[in-house]
Formats: C-alpha cells, sequence, structure tokens
C-alpha cells in the first residue's frame, strides 16, 4: 500500500529560508543526493537560491509582526514503492497549492530526482490579504488533518494513493534526524564490551591449554547478543507497531473510499426526499419499484424465430409470439412499439428477430425455416 505524503516546516527569519534553499538548490553538501542525477532536478519560478529568496522578500507585505512565519515550506512525497506518474501527481500538488494559498503566493516549487524517492519542494509566503498570517492554514492539529485529508482527496487519491492514518501517533523522521539515528547505532556498538582473550582451560606447569577459536567465538557473539537484545526487542516492536498502522491505514483508507461513495449515493437522495412526508417517500419508492420492473423488462431481450403476431381482445395489445434461438423455448412478447416495429418491417414467420418491450429488428429473412409446415 502506497501513501501520499505531505509535510510543512516554518520559516521564521530569513536565515533559515537560504539554509533550506541551499539545501533545495544544491548549493551546498547534500549527502542523501546524487550529484550525477542534479541535472534531473526540475524548478518552477526560480534558478538560484538567491532568486528564490528575493522573490520571497518582494512577496512579504510592507509590515509584520518580527515572531511572524515568513515562509511555509511544504514538502510533497509517496512511499517509496509507490510506481505512478509522479509528474502528474507533482503538477496536481503545485495546482493545489496555488488554490489553497492563491498562486501569486506560491514562489517558487522544485522537483528532486536525485535522491532515492522523488518529491517536491515548496516555498509559500502565508499572506491572508494584506498581512502574515501562518496560523490559518497551519493553526492546530485539527486544521493539520483536515489538511491532510483535502489533499488526499484532491490530488493523492487521483493517483492511487492512501492518505495516512488519523491521529497517528507515527512521526516523520527528518533528514537531520536519520543521520542521528545512524550516529546513536554507532555509539551503541561503541558501548559493547566483549571478551578480549581466549580462557585457558587448564594451565600446566610447561604447558597451558587454551580454548579452541569456535569456543572463543561463541563467548564474544553471546556477550554481544545479550547486551544489544534490548535494543533488538525494541526495534522488533516498532516493527510491529509499524506493520499495524499500516495495515490500520489500508482499513481506513478502503472504508473512507467507502464512506465517500455513500455519501455521494445519500446526497442524490436527500435531495429528491426534501420537503416529502413519510407516506409520501412510501409511495415514490413504490413508484421507484414499478418503473425498475419495467425498466428490467424492456431491457430483457429475446432473440428467435418469429411465429405469429396477434392483438389481445381483452387490453388490446400486440402480441409477439417467438421461438427462442438456441433453446427452442417459446416465448411470448406484449409491446405495441416492438409489434408496429416488425410489421413496419414487412416481417415473415421464419424470421430472425430481436425483441423486447423497447422495440424489435429484423437480423435475418427466412433461412428455409418453414414454421407452417
Amino acid at each position: 500500500m502506497a501513501y501520499a505524503i505531505l509535510r510543512t516546516a516554518k520559516l521564521k527569519s530569513f536565515g533559515e529560508i537560504g539554509g533550506s534553499l541551499a539545501h533545495t538548490f544544491r548549493e551546498r553538501e547534500t549527502h542523501n543526493a546524487d550529484p550525477a542525477l542534479k541535472l534531473a532536478n526540475e524548478h518552477w519560478g526560480a534558478e538560484t537560491g538567491a532568486g528564490a529568496l528575493a522573490a520571497i522578500r518582494a512577496a512579504l507585505p510592507a509590515k509584520y509582526r518580527s515572531d511572524a512565519v515568513l515562509c511555509i515550506e511544504y514538502f510533497v512525497g509517496h512511499s517509496p514503492e509507490w510506481r505512478g506518474d509522479d509528474a502528474a501527481y507533482f503538477r496536481g500538488s503545485l495546482h493545489w497549492l496555488c488554490d489553497r494559498h492563491g498562486a501569486e503566493n506560491v514562489i517558487s516549487a522544485h522537483v528532486h530526482r536525485d535522491e532515492k524517492t522523488p518529491h517536491l519542494v515548496a516555498y509559500v509566503v502565508p499572506r491572508d490579504g494584506d498581512k502574515l498570517n501562518a496560523k490559518k492554514w497551519l493553526g492546530g492539529k485539527k486544521t493539520l488533518s483536515e489538511m491532510q485529508t483535502d489533499f488526499w482527496q484532491r490530488v493523492g487519491r487521483e493517483h492511487g494513493l492512501e492518505r495516512g492514518i488519523e491521529g497517528s501517533v507515527a512521526r516523520h523522521q527528518t533528514v537531520k534526524e536519520y543521520y542521528s539515528t545512524i550516529s546513536r547505532a554507532a555509539d551503541l556498538g561503541r558501548d559493547v564490551t566483549y571478551p578480549k582473550e581466549r580462557q585457558a582451560l587448564e594451565r600446566g606447569i610447561l604447558t597451558t591449554i587454551w580454548e579452541n577459536d569456535e569456543a572463543f567465538a561463541g563467548r564474544v557473539a553471546g556477550a554481544v547478543v545479550e547486551q544489544l537484545k534490548p535494543a533488538v526487542q525494541k526495534g522488533v516492536e516498532t516493527m510491529h507497531l509499524a506493520r499495524r498502522e499500516r495495515d490500520q491505514a489500508r482499513e481506513v483508507g478502503r472504508l473512507t473510499k467507502e464512506l465517500d461513495d455513500a455519501h455521494e449515493r445519500l446526497d442524490v437522495f436527500e435531495r429528491v426526499f426534501d420537503g416529502l412526508s413519510s407516506s409520501q417517500i412510501k409511495e415514490l419508492f413504490q413508484a421507484l419499484q414499478r418503473a425498475a420492473g419495467r425498466m428490467r423488462e424492456t431491457a430483457r431481450e429475446v432473440v428467435g424465430w418469429f411465429k405469429g403476431l396477434a392483438q389481445s381482445r381483452s387490453d388490446g395489445e400486440w402480441k409477439i409470439t417467438l421461438e427462442e434461438r438456441g433453446s427452442g423455448k417459446i416465448v411470448t412478447f406484449q409491446s405495441d412499439k416492438a409489434a408496429i416495429a416488425l410489421d413496419r418491417a414487412e416481417v415473415r414467420p421464419g424470421d430472425l428477430v430481436r425483441v423486447s418491450r423497447a422495440g424489435a429488428e429484423i437480423l435475418e429473412r427466412q433461412r428455409g425455416y418453414d414454421l407452417e409446415r
């Protein structure tokens, strides 16, 4: 199951903005990027960090609070295993940002293809009229959750991506945190103590018998495993938690789609039943059932050999008799419309026809099939 990923960062100073732009434009060393793929990156709105910074400055209002969020950095990505049209996905994401903030406030957007998983980074000035108001878009858990849902409904779902679990405690690990984790793992390895020397199994006056290679290696491995066991156990628990969250997200995505579909169907009924009493609604259902029955009968088609056409004395409706092709069963249809169509076509016994309550047509003229014999 692949997920749509949307994250935001509040940039409150030009120093923070400049540092982010330096990373985005690869103007400083980026450990997790492949320099050979740098030319595959795309930039919309600015070609250099300095150009993007100047555009952000120009878009700011004349006056703003000293602690205001000057720029929102949006990150749009997807699960690594997804193999959809990421170019269309990123274009849709950019359109979503323009609808959300106004195209004039989306300063620049950049697609990175030199990292393991392609993603989009966009810089948006959070203008609300003539002032900065990042809280309007990022203020509180409810607002952020609604943002994630709106992005998934308008962009992610179109590309077969799922929404993450609402209210999940799962937390994204930034690049900085990733390198910190690697460092902690190395520190953990340095803290492990293990036997450095072989044990003497038997000491004599002139000779000493030492444990063999296999026994010494077993003691070393046992000591390392014993000390790393708590960390390994924690890792296993984390893996199981992640698996459960993925399963829950898959189920939530399925139920959400079913709920959306049900809401769409209910909206139609609500408009139809608006202002009706319970008895009127009952009558409407009965009329719908009758109409559905007529529609089913109308939709039914029989292909067979024409045998006869007669008008009923009781109701005056024309009856058409056919020998159904394949089964040989005799079928009678009552339909003035079909009878008129066959009469105009001068149908004769033995002709192959297709008949329904909605009409009739001749498929083949007589094929030497004499029904009068």
